[in-house]
């Protein structure tokens, strides 16, 4: 998802953010797209799933504009209640 680059160029270098950071913001401003993402998933747990494969593409940015943080992050998911996820750092673009 091209959207997933664009809400990782508007964090500034050197902050930490996490996975659910980015599905919140798929959601409030790319909600199309989001959910295009999700159906195309199916089965049980679409949700987890699909915020899984999120997390694959926050990946795909790994030693370009993110560097991956030992452990997890503590913090509110999309069902407003807390959860682990990957925590992220962003990092400046690497030529």
């Amino acid at each position: 998802m091209k959207c997933i680059e664009k809400i990782l160029l508007e964090i500034k270098p050197g902050y930490y953010f996490d996975s659910h950071y980015v599905i919140d913001a798929l959601v409030e401003n790319y909600s199309d797209d989001y959910l295009n993402f999700c159906s195309s998933y199916g089965g049980n747990n679409i949700t987890l799933t699909a915020h899984q494969q999120i997390g694959h593409q926050i990946a795909k940015f790994e030693d370009i504009l993110v560097e991956r943080q030992q452990g997890q992050s503590w913090s509110v998911n999309i069902h407003r209640g807390a959860s682990e996820c990957a925590l992220w750092k962003r990092i400046s673009p690497k030529n």
